[in-house]
């Protein structure tokens, strides 16, 4: 935009009330002119050749479009259609108009009295001009940085292989045939050496390789790893995040595939040529080959595969060089150890701490020897912020006070074990507590995973040996197939049930039941009946006179017959539990209890003789015996047709047992139906009043 020109060129005057906009032409520049109140507004700029726009509003330049320099992309606060306040803010004169339709070419949208519509459609694909070229320009620079990455080194394929197999090669029998073949050469032969048993070492007889044989593997899947640093030029070098897999089938040779996940750029004087930044993170995935770029499509402003960094192994090759200049140039020494050693570290995350207590925290677990706990502490990193939340006290100065354990002979343990974070916490529990862990109990622990608060419940009562021991016995006898973690969740589970049921828990018969199992399920039943009591009582306390009337009515309204009989529930709950399970609304909403406490209809329960126990109907019934609703499971009426017979004869039962006080309640409830059925039809609420007409059964 020729902003300085524009400058240069006086606006004209306008003495229009409200808004008001005069052309001028400077060049090949449309400038709108924008007055409100004879006072200009704004000077909206376009190019009629490229429809680039900028504003100039108080002097100040901008890239806003013309919708917004009128105020118009916020038309719903003033309570007026985007159309209103076109024709209120878009005004200029016929001469000004015709000028303008002939700076903005035909191809743009015109529209009878949408004046605008030209110059939003221009301005819009300008906007999504720039912003394409812009992409295009991005992708450029990242295609161009990407071209910039190294090679993959020649042999890393056996690298990975040598980290995660020890290079060794493999003897299997195919499948279904008596023939067994290398994974070196590919051959494949009919007999094994004499004596050769399950990974034995033997010679392979085609190509002479010592290969192991594997009698009971049908194939070998091997899924790792690693990372790889490398420089770049003077200005970035570049982590390289890669999954490899290593795979053997019977009759084929051992195959090792690569794939390239997540590339991160390191710059070099971050604080002079970044302001600060010191990383970008690029993700694709794609199989490389030895001695490719493995260009790909690697972006940074999308991560649709969700692709991430892993804990891995690290390739020794220009460690040092690569990580000089940058943030992370303290690494460079331990890092180059660590490749040589085989470590396995999430190198992205030690690299994100960036502090130099945890290069030092993290030196001395490596010449400490304590790898898995070097691995697995390395992962307790945030990317984001760099942030630390393990277990580790970086600012201690010795290895007991970064362990956190004053013993000796126990941080001797965990690196003699090589013990991760949760042997960490069993050793720190442990001088703690001044409880001892045997050498059984602490594989026990560190096998199944664990940790001191799996034990919560049980340390409180037993040794950790006492525990291990007790959780087995239950394995064994009650949860076969569980994990001990589980069997201790659920006497986690059993001792929160045990105190809620305000039993003695420092009684051994309560703490360590024998049979864990029987005692689990006891307590869960209790404590269900214990909830249904109070729930009983908590409905009984709001409708106690429902219950009272159910009660005044049990000996008049109970009935039994050859195949079904009548029982009147003693408690509002029984209604709710009935509801529950038959899956209908009685007992769902308060107006049944209402209709109870007033002697409109009470709920009476129809079960078969033949199993008395379980809800078959519900029924509603007046004073006088008139059935209101009868329903079954999910509001059907399974065996409508016997049932039927059966209720006319409880009808007439209760005809003959109704007192007077019965025959003026019943008066008054056919009253009040009829009330709810007019209401019912006035609302025309057809499917309730229909369902009611179907059901009504009216004593005789």
């Amino acid at each position: 935009m020729k902003r300085k020109k524009i400058d240069s060129v006086k606006p004209p005057v306008c003495h229009k009330k409200g808004w008001w906009i005069r052309l001028q032409v400077i060049e090949d520049i449309a400038v709108l002119n924008i007055f409100r109140e004879r006072k200009l507004w704004a000077r909206h700029c376009i190019n009629t050749e490229t429809y680039e726009y900028e504003t100039n509003m108080d002097g100040e330049w901008s890239t806003q479009n013309l919708k917004t320099t009128l105020g118009m992309n916020d038309y719903w606060e003033h309570g007026d259609t985007y159309k209103q306040m076109e024709k209120e803010r878009f005004r200029m004169s016929k001469e000004d108009e015709e000028t303008l339709r002939t700076l903005i070419r035909q191809e743009f949208q015109y529209q009878k009295n949408r004046k605008m519509m030209r110059i939003t459609d221009a301005e819009r694909n300008y906007g999504r001009y720039k912003r394409g070229r812009a992409e295009e320009r991005r992708i450029d620079r990242v295609n161009a940085l990407m071209a910039r990455v190294p090679a993959i080194p020649e042999g890393i394929k056996e690298w990975i292989d040598r980290c995660e197999t020890g290079g060794e090669d493999f003897c299997m029998k195919l499948t279904g045939q008596k023939k067994y073949s290398c994974t070196s050469c590919g051959a494949v032969f009919d007999k094994l050496p004499e004596k050769v048993r399950n990974n034995d070492q033997m010679e392979c007889p085609e190509c002479k390789k010592k290969i192991r044989y594997l009698a009971r593997k049908k194939h070998i899947n091997i899924k790792t790893h690693f990372c790889m640093i490398q420089p770049m030029d003077d200005e970035v070098s570049v982590a390289r995040y890669f999954t490899a897999v290593i795979d053997c089938e019977p009759g084929s040779r051992k195959e090792i595939g690569l794939k390239e996940d997540v590339r991160i750029i390191l710059f070099k004087h971050p604080q002079k040529k970044k302001k600060g930044i010191y990383y970008e993170q690029y993700t694709d995935s794609e199989w490389v080959s030895e001695g490719s770029t493995g260009t790909g499509d690697f972006d940074n402003k999308s991560n649709r595969a969700n692709k991430r960094e892993h804990t891995g192994y690290l390739y020794d090759g220009g460690i040092v060089e690569a990580l000089r200049d940058t943030a992370y140039e303290n690494w460079g020494r331990l890092f180059v150890q660590m490749s040589a050693a085989g470590q396995k570290a999430d190198y992205n995350g030690l690299m994100a701490s960036g502090t130099k207590k945890m290069v030092r925290v993290a030196e001395l677990l490596f010449r400490g020897r304590f790898y898995r706990l070097l691995t697995e502490e390395s992962e307790h990193t945030w990317y984001s912020t760099g942030a630390y939340y393990g277990e580790l006290n970086l600012s201690g100065s010795s290895i007991e006070e970064v362990f956190g354990i004053a013993d000796r002979q126990k941080i001797n343990r965990i690196r003699d074990k090589n013990g991760g974070t949760a042997m960490l916490e069993w050793m720190r529990w442990s001088e703690e507590s001044g409880q001892k862990i045997s050498e059984r109990a602490l594989e026990w622990l560190t096998a199944n995973g664990i940790e001191v608060e799996d034990m919560e419940d049980a340390k409180e009562h037993m040794s950790v040996e006492q525990t291990m021991n007790y959780v087995e016995r239950q394995r064994r006898e009650s949860y076969k197939g569980m994990s001990p973690k589980a069997v201790l969740a659920q006497y986690g589970d059993y001792m929160e049930m045990c105190e809620k049921l305000h039993k003695n828990v420092t009684d051994e018969m309560v703490y360590r039941p024998r049979e864990l199992k029987r005692r689990h399920d006891e307590a869960v039943a209790e404590l269900e009946r214990m909830n249904a009591q109070l729930k009983a009582d908590e409905y009984s306390k709001k409708f106690g006179e429902a219950e009272r009337v159910l009660s005044e009515i049990k000996d008049k309204f109970e009935y039994s017959g050859e195949q079904f009989f009548i029982m009147v529930p003693e408690r509002i709950v029984d209604i709710v539990a009935e509801g529950n399970y038959l899956h209908h609304c009685a007992g769902a909403t308060d107006r049944y209890f209402d209709r109870i406490k007033q002697h409109e209809t009470y709920i009476c329960f129809l079960r078969k003789t033949g199993e008395p126990e379980i809800p078959f109907y519900t029924i509603e019934v007046e004073p006088g015996g008139t059935i209101r609703q009868h329903r079954g499971m999910y509001d059907e009426e399974p065996e409508i047709e016997t049932v039927k017979p059966f209720l006319r004869e409880w009808q007439k039962e209760i005809r003959k047992r109704m007192s007077r006080e019965d025959h003026e309640r019943a008066a008054v409830s056919k009253v009040k139906r009829q009330e709810n059925i007019d209401e019912l039809r006035e609302k025309n609420n057809t499917r309730v009043l229909n369902g009611l007409m179907e059901d009504l059964m009216e004593a005789i």
